[in-house]
Order: C-alpha cells, then structure tokens, then sequence
C-alpha cells in the first residue's frame, strides 16, 4: 500500500515539475546526478559527483536518489549535496537546474522527468558495450528498443571504437559523444581505506573478486563446472590464503548451493555499491562476458574467463567484437584448469600481460586518473553555452 502511495505522490512531483518547467525558464547552477535506476550511489554519476564535491567546481552537484537508506547514509558525508527523490527539496532542485546527469536511462532521476525539459540530458553510461546494446539488442522488443533512446546532448565514451558503436545504438549524434574516459575508473588507481574496512577479511590476503555479468533472462551460474567440488575449493583457498569475493546478491547464495567462509565471502551492492573502488586490491577478477575486466586493463592486472554458455549467450544478446580476440586472459571449463589457471596467475601476474596492454590501448584512449575532471569540464562547456542567454 505505502509503495502504490509513494508512487502517485511521485506521478504529482512530476506532474508539477513538468507544469512549473512550462513557465520558468530559469536555471540556477547546478546539475542533478543519478544512477542505476536510482536505487543504488554508484558508478560515472557518484564518481564524478565526489569530484565535483572535492575540487568545489562552479557548477554544484546534487545527487538524487528514490533508496531512503541510502540518502539517509549518504546525507550524513554530504548534508547539503544530497536528494531523497520524493521531497519537495529534491523537486525545487530538480526545476531549477541545467542539466540532469544519468548512467542508466530515465528512471535515474525518477519521479522528475528528464527528457523534454529544456535541460542539457548528459549520459555518462555504466560499461564498455562487449555485448551488444540499445536497438542492436537481440532480446529486447521494439517498444524497449524506444524506451532506451534518449535525446542526449553529451554521451560519455571511453574511446573513438566506442564512440561509434554507442552513437549507433542509442541514436545519438557523433558531436555528442565525449571521448573522456569513465569518472569511475579514476577509482581503479586508489586504495581507500574507508572502503577496505568495509571487508576487513581481505587484509593480508590474496583477493579474487568472482563477477559474472548480469543475464537478463536465465540463471546465472557460479562454478559451472561438472567436476566441481567445494571442498577442494575452500582447501584450495586456504592454502593459497586467497579469498573470493562474490558479487552476487546474498540472497542469491543457496540458489548455487554455497555458503559464505573466511574464504568465501559474498561482495555485492549492499556490501559495495561501487565495484570499481576496490579493484586496487583485487589480484584477480574471474567473469564470464562482464565489460568490468576492460576498466582493469588500467592498471594491468590479470582476468580469467569462465565462458561456460556462450554460445547461448552470443545468440540471445550478442557482442559486439569476437569475443576471444578482445578477452586477454585464460578460458576455463572445467574445474581443474579454472584451480590451476588462478595459482599461475596468483604467482605471475604479469601473464598475458602484452595482450592485456594492446586491448588497453585499442579501447582506452585516456590511460589515466583524470576521467572525471575531462567528463565535468565537458558538462560545464555544454551547460554554460546552452544557458548563456538565461
């Protein structure tokens, strides 16, 4: 009852806001950042969000968020640059400013309306598209093909490769889209403590971080492997003193059969919200198709592919690049060669290391720490020239 409430409370925000939108064209300076449907703090909007809060840029960051637990926590670090999506403050906010900033699509900054509203509409997107994406999507009907276009004035990319396969499948113009690099990955160079202490078992050990990518349809298998054995698994981890950080949903645990151990952990979005702020830690990652191994190539750190349905998966969603070609990392599909791949490249992580080096140069154009600082001052350009008759 209290989320159907919730959500006509949301449909009269909006209704509002886009009433209010129709008279006052005045735009104050600052931008609206969501993300992930705005259910979760994460991702190029937080990444660039913190930038802008630590070098107190001239256009001023809010961040929106419709999750209450999350503003509540979040509210106390930043008290005046944080949204509960469902407030009048959040509307006023939403009104007046000159751009909303988004990783997913519309329904980031819900209940306001994003698209149509004289503002500047900026993506800076979520992942390298390995697999296909938008209206090149196999799975996706037509009337979803619609819904995942948008009319963007500014799309972040990390490369030129990118920037054309991303401007065809969501329609949007070559000029817009911004060679930058991903504000997350400025992550990926930093060890933060803060963010260590929230999984104190890694200290002092090996950390392998198990991240399969998300299937839209189906489930999701964790150690595919017919001759698997958890006990020799945790052995395995125990002598190596490695642990695996599975990022998977907690609840998601006795669907595979397995239960958290000191070796063993679950590391999802309740846990960490963004993956990237402990890759600096991670001495392996282990993933099936996840574009988050592109994001590692930054700091040349080993992945292993366990690919264990793809010919399914190339048919149902497809990719955009032959998928052995642009994966520089061992293929595992069976139990022992997944346990002796992970010991080489625990004793040299510089395997595969050449590879790892050309795929980075191919699809990273910026190999450094300074994506957000490029993605704002695009945003400022945009919103600046946009507005400068107001």
């Amino acid at each position: 009852m209290f989320k159907k409430l919730l959500k006509v409370y949301g449909w009269l925000l909006r209704f509002i806001q886009i009433m209010v939108c129709a008279f006052y064209k005045k735009r104050k300076n600052h931008i609206i950042l969501g993300s992930s449907a705005g259910t979760n703090v994460n991702g190029n909007s937080k990444a660039l969000f913190l930038y802008m809060l630590n070098e107190n840029t001239p256009l001023k960051g809010y961040f929106i968020t419709r999750n209450y637990a999350a503003y509540k926590t979040h509210k106390k670090d930043y008290p005046d640059h944080f949204l509960y999506a469902y407030s009048w403050r959040a509307l006023i906010k939403a009104i007046s400013a000159k751009a909303f900033i988004l990783t997913h699509g519309p329904y980031d900054v819900t209940p306001f309306k994003c698209v149509n509203t004289e503002k500047a509409l900026v993506n800076v997107w979520h992942g390298f598209p390995i697999k296909k994406l938008g209206i090149d999507s196999h799975f996706l009907t037509k009337k979803q093909k619609r819904k995942a276009l948008g009319d963007f004035d500014g799309f972040v990319v990390m490369s030129e490769e990118e920037k054309h396969i991303m401007s065809k499948c969501y329609q949007t113009k070559l000029e817009n889209m911004w060679v930058t690099g991903y504000p997350r990955n400025d992550f990926t160079y930093v060890k933060n403590e803060k963010i260590i202490d929230l999984i104190p078992y890694t200290r002092s050990k090996k950390v392998l971080l198990y991240a399969p990518t998300f299937r839209d349809s189906g489930k999701t298998e964790l150690f595919p492997f017919k001759d698997f054995n958890i006990d020799e698994l945790i052995n395995f981890l125990s002598a190596n003193n490695t642990v695996i950080l599975l990022r998977i949903h907690k609840n998601e645990l006795s669907k595979h059969h397995l239960e958290e151990s000191e070796w063993l952990k679950v590391c999802d979005g309740d846990v960490i919200q963004e993956v990237n702020e402990i890759m600096s830690i991670v001495d392996l990652l282990i993933t099936d198709y996840s574009s988050s191994y592109i994001d590692r190539l930054l700091i040349d750190t080993p992945t292993l592919f366990v690919p264990y349905d793809l010919e399914w998966f190339s048919e149902y969603r497809g990719f955009n690049f032959d998928f052995n070609t642009v994966t520089p990392g061992a293929k595992v599909f069976d139990f022992k060669s997944f346990l002796e791949n992970i010991k080489r490249y625990l004793d040299d992580p510089t395997l595969d290391s050449e590879s790892r080096q050309q795929i980075k140069a191919r699809f990273h154009k910026y190999p450094d720490n300074q994506s957000s600082r490029r993605v704002y001052e695009q945003i400022e350009t945009l919103v600046y020239s946009k507005f400068s008759h107001l």
